[in-house]
């Protein structure tokens, strides 16, 4: 792909002065410098839907709260008007396989009245919404979590998309690597993926030369991301992308940040390495990571950009265990039964989650991968489809005070004909009787 993959922005610096767009976008209005409330909402829905065009996975929005904190004497007008702007800028079209994902990242402990208008105007936009496109990104390390935990339970009851984390991430669980720049833009290339399952088996499950066919292959993937970053730039300089040129100078400001993700971890180790899934496996398991950390430190001092190593959810994972089963066969040490994709990321279980301590083996390890990986960790909370909102509250609290950033992730049922999912639905749906349910 030849636009970004993550793009991390201060939509306050983007607007405040009027969208800038030069010659380009020509058919796109220019609203001027936004004062009042319409302008400020009406450049957001704009700018969303511009952005949406020059990431291919996810825009994650900052500033929010700031750019409206002057709009607080009317906080119902707030609401509706932002209701509006993440219903208008939703119906971008799509260049990829899957939707770019936009998320809005709030910091709680700052201006309770503005936060509060934007949950209630997300919370009002995906009732409206069948499938949301629009998620939150919630900042608890200076808030309490208690303020919103209600509202965000039910949110979820409805089928939104919320992650909460203490530092700054995107929906995938990505980090910011970037965020002592001050620029209104940090930009993150991170669709690399390593098959760590094969390169275990290939490996003659050995693992010092597993660790160091790990490094030898890092290597020559990292050369191709700086080509394809270089390429990014020079699009962009010709104006490809409109809106990241205006604001990093036509790439001169820019941050860039490679991204390799891990894949099949756990399957590598403890599946075809033999290990046991104790305190020494576990050790052979961040020694392999400590190795990806350091291969893309070096590298990334000679390519000159900072790489980061990552273990978060990508299509890989399936990709990669359906060609390891064709090409090994589906009975080989490689697969794991039962299921038809590799690991990736911590999975917790909101049902478990309550009898959990910052001691239990699974807070443990999920606590040391977050801090071993420097490129982002995706943790979700996996929620029941009969659960009730008291409960999702309750696990969305213990959470909070067990790890540093998880996304809740709970399906919800749709009808696939009128888009109905006010109920629970089973065979039919209950409003225009289709059995057609996504």
């Amino acid at each position: 792909s030849m636009i970004p993959d993550t793009i991390f922005v201060n939509v306050k610096e983007l607007i405040e002065d009027g969208i800038v767009l030069g010659g380009k976008y020509l058919d796109v209005s220019r609203v001027p410098s936004s004062k009042s409330l319409d302008d400020i909402t009406s450049s957001l829905s704009i700018i969303i839907s511009l952005l949406s065009k020059e990431a291919s996975q996810e825009i994650v929005l900052d500033g929010i709260v700031s750019l409206f904190s002057k709009q607080s004497k009317n906080i119902e007008e707030l609401q509706q008007k932002l209701t509006n702007a993440f219903a208008t800028s939703s119906t971008t079209s799509n260049y990829n396989k899957t939707n770019t994902n936009v998320s809005i990242r709030l910091a709680l402990g700052s201006d309770t009245k503005i936060i509060n208008a934007i949950i209630n105007a997300y919370q009002n936009y995906t009732k409206i919404t069948p499938l949301p496109k629009i998620g939150l990104i919630i900042d608890y390390s200076k808030g309490k979590i208690t303020d919103v935990s209600q509202q965000v339970a039910e949110i979820i009851s409805i089928g939104g998309k919320v992650t909460f984390a203490k530092n700054q991430i995107s929906s995938y669980g990505i980090t910011n690597g970037t965020t002592k720049n001050s620029g209104p833009l940090a930009i993150n290339l991170q669709s690399v993926s390593i098959n760590l399952p094969r390169l275990a088996f290939e490996s003659n499950k050995d693992e010092t030369y597993f660790r160091a066919r790990l490094a030898l292959l890092m290597k020559p993937a990292l050369s191709s991301m700086a080509l394809r970053k270089k390429d990014i730039s020079d699009l962009t300089r010709r104006g490809l992308n409109p809106i990241l040129a205006k604001n990093t100078q036509y790439m001169q400001r820019s941050s860039v940040s490679l991204v390799i993700n891990l894949v099949g971890l756990k399957e590598a180790v403890f599946n075809i390495l033999g290990y046991k899934d104790n305190k020494d496996g576990r050790a052979i398991l961040h020694k392999v990571i400590e190795t990806a950390v350091d291969v893309g430190a070096k590298k990334g001092k000679e390519i000159g950009d900072p790489v980061h190593i990552s273990m978060t959810e990508t299509e890989g994972s399936v990709r990669f265990a359906s060609l390891d089963g064709e090409k090994y066969g589906k009975n080989s040490s490689l697969n794991v039964p039962d299921t038809d994709n590799y690991t990736q990321g911590i999975i917790l279980n909101a049902t478990e989650v309550g009898d959990y301590t910052s001691k239990s083996e699974k807070i443990v390890e999920c606590n040391k991968l977050s801090k071993i990986l420097n490129g982002g960790l995706s943790v979700n909370l996996q929620i029941a489809n009969d659960a009730k909102i008291t409960d999702i509250k309750k696990s969305i609290e213990k959470t909070a005070e067990l790890t540093n950033s998880f996304k809740l992730v709970r399906s919800i049922a749709i009808c696939g004909e009128c888009g109905f999912k006010d109920e629970p639905i089973t065979d039919k749906c209950p409003k225009c009787k289709s059995p057609y349910i996504v």
